[in-house]
């Protein structure tokens, strides 16, 4: 499993380094046992240096060739291309079928499948074989596996299996489970205890700042990502959760400046780089910068094959910066390529009502849900994008049908859409009756 963070501060570790690069450098083969150079090949993969990192281990297996860790590490970077065929080379290759971490990697490559039952059954049936004073540890690892590959409800049943387990590392692991859960506030409460006995953890700062996010408590993760920050100037993840923070206040400037700052330090995070660039983008535009806006997007064109929808972004910063004419084009160009995609042509529709062309965005909005009114996918979308054009266009009795309609169809968009024009909390069923009340005062 992975080193603990606390290790890599440590004097000993430092040591290891140092000799190990001095000798690098000095263009020596160091002598050094297998578990300390897959150390610092964890050192360098946590620290974004990752073609120093599989050097590391290479190195190490031409040493050891059958040693567990270099053979788990290199079959863990197998499975991130989605290479089960070379993992399991890896794993076959391990001569000590007893360690625990040939068992864990057999079970990750499971779940690195998809087969989440059987690496559940795989991992039951080699608790049998655990020792007493080995089992919370073990519970934690497959806890731990089960939180790296997004199964909380698995690792929350494993985390069970030992309840009475107050360390640390056992409520760090639950507080993320619990995050992952969507179970906010007793992961919050988690995280601020472990703030408390360590306030210069990142690590939980940056968690703390990712459910405030999702709880819309967006000034709260700005003072979290700010401590994160504080402690690690160049951490991406916190800048990133600062900047998508500053962005929902519509605070433009700053967010762009935290932008700029994360894609300067980030190296690693390409997935999320063309989201990164969009959000970008619109901080630009917000601010009527045009061209660096669409220098932007061209950017993040390189980065995802989903060209439709760089479209009609690209359109949305067109007309928010009063050129309509090439705002209809691209958004043609948009719907062309996109094969006349309905869920295209809602974002479009939606750019309109953002960008203040109410009465547009309404006559297509309304032909839309004519049109895909018995759709067995599209038959959901939009009446509440809807049902806000009438509301603003005063529009009652259109406004109650489709308020109705989003209600019953789409709970989840309505809530999203319509919430603003209700107190705040209020539940979705009872948005018509609080309306019917107001509107007949």
């Amino acid at each position: 499993m992975s080193v603990n963070d606390d290790y890599f501060k440590s004097r000993e570790f430092k040591e290891l380094l140092d000799n190990y690069e001095a000798s690098i450098k000095a263009g020596n083969s160091p002598f050094m046992d297998a578990d300390d150079l897959v150390d610092i090949a964890d050192y360098y993969n946590q620290n974004n240096r990752m073609d120093e990192a599989i050097e590391v281990v290479e190195y190490s297996l031409q040493l050891y060739p059958h040693a567990t860790l270099p053979n788990v590490f290199m079959a863990r970077q197998a499975l991130m291309q989605s290479d089960f065929m070379t993992a399991c080379e890896y794993a076959d290759n391990i001569e000590n079928k007893d360690d625990p971490d040939y068992h864990y990697l057999r079970a990750e490559i499971m779940l690195a499948e998809g087969d989440v039952d059987k690496a559940d059954r795989y991992l039951r049936d080699y608790a049998m074989t655990v020792e007493a004073d080995e089992y919370s540890d073990f519970v934690k690892d497959c806890a731990n596996l089960y939180v790296d590959y997004n199964v909380y409800e698995k690792a929350y049943e494993w985390m069970m299996r030992n309840p009475k387990d107050h360390s640390t590392d056992a409520k760090e692991l639950m507080a993320f489970t619990l995050m992952g859960l969507g179970k906010n506030t007793e992961a919050t409460k988690l995280f601020n205890e472990l703030i408390d006995a360590n306030p210069y953890s990142v690590k939980y700062w940056k968690a703390l700042a990712g459910i405030q996010i999702a709880q819309q408590d967006y000034s709260s993760s700005i003072t979290s990502s700010e401590y994160a920050i504080a402690i690690n100037p160049q951490d991406p993840e916190a800048l990133l959760a600062k900047a998508s923070a500053l962005f929902q206040l519509e605070n433009f400037e700053e967010a762009e400046k935290y932008y700029e700052r994360f894609i300067k330090v980030n190296d690693y995070m390409l997935v999320e780089m063309h989201l990164v660039y969009q959000e970008l983008a619109f901080c630009y535009s917000a601010q009527k910068k045009l061209e660096k806006a669409l220098k932007t997007i061209e950017k993040a064109e390189k980065l995802t094959t989903d060209h439709p929808s760089l479209l009609v972004i690209k359109g949305h910063i067109l007309l928010e910066n009063d050129r309509l004419a090439e705002a209809e084009k691209t958004w043609k160009q948009a719907i062309k390529e996109a094969n006349f995609s309905p869920s295209i042509m809602l974002r479009i529709f939606i750019s309109l009502y953002d960008n203040h062309y109410v009465k547009s965005c309404y006559q297509l909005l309304k032909r839309f849900c004519n049109v895909y009114a018995n759709d067995r996918i599209y038959s959901t979308e939009g009446y509440s994008y809807l049902a806000l054009c009438c509301h603003d266009l005063k529009l009652k009795d259109e406004f109650m049908k489709n308020l109705e309609i989003a209600v019953k169809r789409n709970p989840q968009e309505a809530k999203s859409v319509l919430a603003p024009l209700f107190p705040p909390g209020t539940p979705v069923e009872d948005y018509i009756n609080l309306m019917t009340i107001k509107l007949s005062k």
